[in-house]
């Protein structure tokens, strides 16, 4: 990338890159990882955690299990069990079961992977399932299990008994729990102590010789950047911003500890020079130049695109095969695109079977053709809106009603009275 388009990318968006205020401080800190290292924690401590969490480290029985379902929902019972027993001589005489799963089970969620539904636990499937499941060995089928869902045949490939981890395959584990318990209880009550210490800036120092502690300072950061020296703690940035000149805060919290700070240092909003931001200046350029490309050749493939008879064939001669999607809402999600306001503002804009001009997303152009439009009837949007009327309606008398009551509430033990109510919300409306 020449450095003049750099430059003239910078000159024409400076204000994009416009630094916002910023803050630097002095900072006492109370490290937590510091404070657990210096802890030991006494093994009868270690005892008791584990006796006293010890469902923690139990595993339930689990079994993996396959399954092929058959949905009634909508269906003639009678008719899906008939197929679904057909289904069931065929495993048991021997056909591939996970094979039959891809081709016929209707558990979207499981089809593809032969029927599989991994391991699971008691509680996690429905009764039926579960308690037929759970009473066979491994390499069992079933017979027709009926749930709610439609007609199941269950395999069973795989059991794992209940078990209980020892202290000895935990003990790490609640060591590091403990060490950490024990040193925030620590540093909570160091900052409460360092609290009434603490009262203005020149403070800090003389607090942290004490404690064999130090200030450090960080360096300038926005209100949303993290902190330096302290990463991500939108507590002590939020302070940064609204403490006074001269003075100190009291204790607060981030994910390091708990930090005590002063401001060091401002600097006002200004517009950097183009050194101080070159790199990014150059990534915007580029991104610039390849979606000005871009829109040039998907404005050339538009052209094309318009005048041909087949779209899909056209699409893919130019070098861009095309996806079609089903009907789909506003706020719906396009094949390869996902949600965008910028296609839906267009496409339902478009009579049926008209093309666009390109469209620029972040995903990239796009180039749509309107196949088909379910247009709404004047009879279906009166009935919509007058459920949505309804609905509203509804809304606000349970809004009214619990603001209402709310009030009486803060100053009076209230009776209900339901005739009462009911007069008083039937007489509100749009």
């Amino acid at each position: 990338m020449a450095d003049a388009d750099i430059s003239a990318h910078f000159d024409a968006h400076k204000a994009e890159y416009r630094i916002g205020e910023q803050r630097a401080i002095k900072f006492l800190l109370l490290d937590r990882d510091q404070a657990r290292q210096k802890v030991t924690v006494p093994p009868g401590d270690i005892q008791r955690y584990y006796n006293s969490n010890i469902q923690q480290y139990q595993q339930p029985e689990q079994i993996r299990a396959s399954h092929i379902l058959l949905k009634t929902e909508g269906k003639d019972e009678a008719a899906v069990r008939k197929t679904a027993e057909g289904i069931l001589a065929q495993v048991k005489a021997g056909a591939d079961f996970a094979e039959l799963a891809k081709k016929v089970s209707e558990d979207e969620g499981s089809k593809a992977q032969g029927g599989d539904v991994n391991f699971f636990s008691r509680g996690r499937m429905v009764p039926e399932f579960e308690e037929a499941a759970f009473k066979m060995n491994v390499g069992d089928t079933s017979d027709l299990v009926k749930s709610q869902f439609g007609f199941h045949i269950i395999r069973v490939t795989d059991k794992k008994a209940g078990a209980t981890r020892t202290l000895d395959e935990v003990r790490q584990q609640i060591t590091d729990t403990l060490q950490q318990q024990i040193a925030d209880q620590q540093i909570t009550t160091k900052a409460q102590q360092l609290a009434t210490r603490i009262k203005n800036p020149g403070d800090l120092a003389e607090a942290a010789g004490e404690n064999g502690l130090m200030v450090q300072e960080s360096g300038l950061f926005q209100r949303t950047d993290p902190v330096p020296g302290l990463g991500q703690a939108p507590q002590v940035a939020a302070e940064a911003f609204q403490l006074k000149d001269g003075a100190v805060s009291g204790p607060l919290s981030s994910a390091r500890g708990v930090v005590f700070i002063t401001v060091s240092n401002k600097k006002d909003p200004y517009v950097p020079n183009l050194d101080e931001v070159k790199d990014r200046v150059r990534e915007d350029t580029t991104r610039a130049k390849a979606t000005e490309l871009s829109r040039q050749k998907a404005a050339e493939v538009a052209a094309a695109l318009k005048s041909a008879k087949d779209f899909a064939a056209a699409a893919k001669a130019q070098g861009f095969p095309s996806q079609d999607s089903e009907l789909i809402a506003r706020g719906g999600s396009l094949p390869g695109i996902g949600v965008s306001p910028e296609v839906e503002k267009v496409a339902f804009g478009l009579a049926a079977g008209a093309v666009s001009d390109p469209i620029v997303t972040d995903r990239g152009t796009v180039i749509v053709k309107v196949l088909e439009k379910d247009e709404v009837t004047p009879e279906e949007f009166a009935n919509a809106k007058e459920q949505f009327r309804t609905d509203l309606v509804n809304e606000r008398r349970s809004r009214f009603f619990s603001a209402y009551m709310g009030k009486l509430k803060e100053k009076l033990n209230v009776e209900v009275k339901s005739d009462v109510v009911t007069r008083i919300t039937s007489s509100l409306s749009l």
